[in-house]
């Protein structure tokens, strides 16, 4: 199933209305009920959310590797090799230098968000580029300093000392935020405030949902779909999507169990590294696939 131009502008219209119905429900609870916003509602959430929506949105890979690579004798073997592989040494990396391991996340995490945002703007400055990125990732270390260093001394094992950024530190970024995208990505605006006001307020797991898996996820899914280089007009997504899905239901249960009884750790500890390790773990493999796509059909293009 290929989107025509119309309809991806209609589901993208569609997502950014889920996304802000979703972001005000939330304000509205945090306000009036704080309570249902337990640790625990927010680690179900993000357990299901990720799964069900998050981690899925990777598995467009498979297509992107089929379009690059299907020439070649043997190609998706050594393309479930490759991939893995790297998913596995990176793991290997987390394990042996966790810190290391999470500063290259953040950093790839950030890259791989910019380029998304920036997909469809005229504008790709390095500076527009670093702020659409970074929002994600510095808001939320900036504004909930303590919940967010409280998740990463889970992924670590190790306290860390938190950071304090005064009021004016704060403010000083907003302001650099919302000029940078007002003089470069002026159509992003509201987007970006609606974003900026989910970092700041809402706790971290729940902004991260809100922005990894009903926008970034979402997005991806809706520009993959309208490439006709991945999809023809007539494929049909119903089995592929059961069949990932189920996969990916499957493993978060089995490493889900392991942690939290092989390893006795914390059913809590055991879903944010699970989380955010597996996703740090993907996140390598897919942004250099992506990035090899990106340049070699850009080229073509163009």
């Amino acid at each position: 199933m290929q989107l025509s131009h119309s309809q991806h502008q209609r589901y993208s219209k569609y997502q950014l209305i889920l996304l802000t119905n979703l972001s005000v429900l939330s304000w509205v609870i945090i306000i009036l009920a704080p309570s249902l916003v337990s640790i625990n509602t927010q680690l179900i959430l993000l357990v299901t959310t990720v799964t069900i929506i998050g981690i899925p949105h990777g598995y467009f890979d498979f297509l992107v590797a089929k379009k690059l690579y299907s020439n070649s004798d043997y190609w998706l073997s050594k393309f479930i090799l490759v991939y893995t592989a790297t998913s596995l040494l990176y793991l290997y990396v987390w394990i042996v230098s966790p810190i290391f391991a999470l500063i290259v996340f953040l950093l790839m995490a950030q890259y791989h968000f910019a380029v998304e945002e920036s997909g469809n703007l005229d504008s790709k400055n390095i500076i527009l580029m670093f702020i659409l990125g970074g929002v994600p990732i510095f808001t939320p270390i900036i504004f909930q300093t303590d919940d967010v260093f409280s998740l990463f001394a889970i992924l670590l094992n190790q306290e860390i000392s938190d950071i304090v950024f005064s009021a004016l530190h704060q403010t000083m970024y907003i302001l650099t935020v919302l000029a940078v995208i007002f003089l470069y990505a002026r159509r992003l605006s509201l987007l970006y405030v609606l974003l900026l006001i989910n970092f700041i307020y809402l706790p971290p797991l729940l902004s991260f949902i809100l922005y990894f898996c009903f926008h970034h996820s979402l997005r991806h899914y809706l520009d993959a779909l309208i490439d006709s280089n991945l999809f023809e007009k007539k494929i049909s997504l119903t089995k592929y999507v059961v069949f990932f899905l189920f996969l990916t239901i499957a493993f978060t249960f089995i490493i889900l169990f392991m942690l939290s009884s092989l390893a006795e750790i914390s059913l809590e500890s055991a879903i944010i590294k699970y989380i955010f390790i597996t996703l740090a773990c993907l996140t390598l493999p897919h942004l250099l696939l992506n990035s090899i796509y990106e340049k070699r059909f850009s080229k073509e293009s163009g």
